[in-house]
């Protein structure tokens, strides 16, 4: 099966935290998972933005995807992922993690992702900085992130 792996960060620089929102939707946008990440120690919102491009990946292989394409709103990231140099910046640790969990799937896409497009992946990754949670199952969502993904089934969110 072919997915689109969508994921966005929220950092709060005061504790040095992120949270990584993920949605997982199939080829023809229906949304299949969604999940958020509590992330501590994190120096700064470009790393919160690469670790969240990480665990995307991360939970794509998790969920046993064979071809996935990983749309995130930060250029640099995909960019440096796509990249064949060697990282030299901070966030080093974080593309050679990506770039090497991408051989766990057939194909494997990098793609920048639209504001719209993202809209479910940042909620989520927002109410995770409001509630300090670490993951949500489907049947938990908060009233706000059961809104945007049902907004976004009914393609109120669709931007690609």
């Amino acid at each position: 099966m072919n997915v689109k792996v969508n994921f966005d960060a929220t950092f709060d620089k005061q504790h040095r935290k992120s949270y990584a929102g993920i949605i997982i939707r199939n080829s023809t946008g229906q949304d299949l998972k969604v999940k958020v990440y509590n992330n501590g120690y994190i120096p700064a919102m470009f790393a919160s933005e690469a670790l969240a491009c990480v665990q995307a990946i991360r939970f794509g292989v998790e969920s046993s995807f064979l071809r996935v394409e990983v749309e995130g709103g930060t250029l640099t990231i995909i960019k440096k992922i796509q990249s064949e140099k060697e990282e030299i910046y901070k966030i080093r640790a974080y593309i050679s993690n990506a770039k090497r969990l991408r051989s766990n799937f057939i194909t494997c896409k990098f793609k920048h992702a639209r504001r719209q497009t993202k809209k479910v992946a940042h909620i989520i990754a927002k109410e995770g900085l409001n509630k300090y949670a670490n993951t949500y199952l489907a049947n938990s969502l908060s009233s706000l992130v059961a809104w945007a993904v049902e907004d976004d089934i009914q393609g109120g969110g669709r931007g690609s």
